[in-house]
């Protein structure tokens, strides 16, 4: 009983044993395919996506570039006031200042002005009673008669 035992055990083990060969030679086999397989490290296809990633970026990036430079000019072109409207506030503040330095020169001047008036409406009065006094001579020595009244009278004041 105890070989019988030991007979199936050692078939049973030599069973594994050949399948174990059989893998073996198959492995063997194997390798012996790998090793005659040359493997070659073949980065063309990743190098050239990292091409046109690059490229695609490289050109992403000069479009933000030039629409940055384009706003900047838009910015730099934009004004709160126009130039136009500028120049035309420019010359009105001149033309303010001049008129008013005339106005201040002719306020100046007004003193000279009322003098001479007043010295040509004298004269003009003068020369009107001259005519008047030389049409009618009597109204003359009326009038001297009453300057002298005048003259002798003292100011109640």
């Amino acid at each position: 009983m105890g070989y019988k035992k030991l007979d199936e055990v050692m078939e049973l083990l030599n069973d594994e044993l050949d399948g174990f060969n059989k893998a073996l030679e198959k492995l063997e086999k194997l390798t012996k395919n790998v090793d005659n397989i040359k493997i070659s490290p073949d980065t063309s296809q990743i190098e050239h996506m990292l091409k046109e990633h690059l490229n695609s970026e490289r050109t992403k990036s000069e479009r933000i570039q030039g629409s940055l430079q384009n706003f900047g000019q838009q910015i730099y072109k934009a004004r709160m006031v126009p130039k136009v409207q500028l120049w035309l506030q420019y010359a009105i503040w001149a033309i303010s200042l001049v008129i008013i330095g005339y106005l201040s020169f002719q306020v100046s001047r007004i003193d000279r002005i009322r003098e001479r008036a007043y010295s040509a409406g004298q004269q003009e009065v003068i020369s009107n009673l001259k005519g008047y006094f030389e049409q009618y001579p009597m109204h003359y020595t009326t009038y001297q008669k009453w300057i002298k009244e005048k003259d002798s009278v003292p100011d109640e004041k």
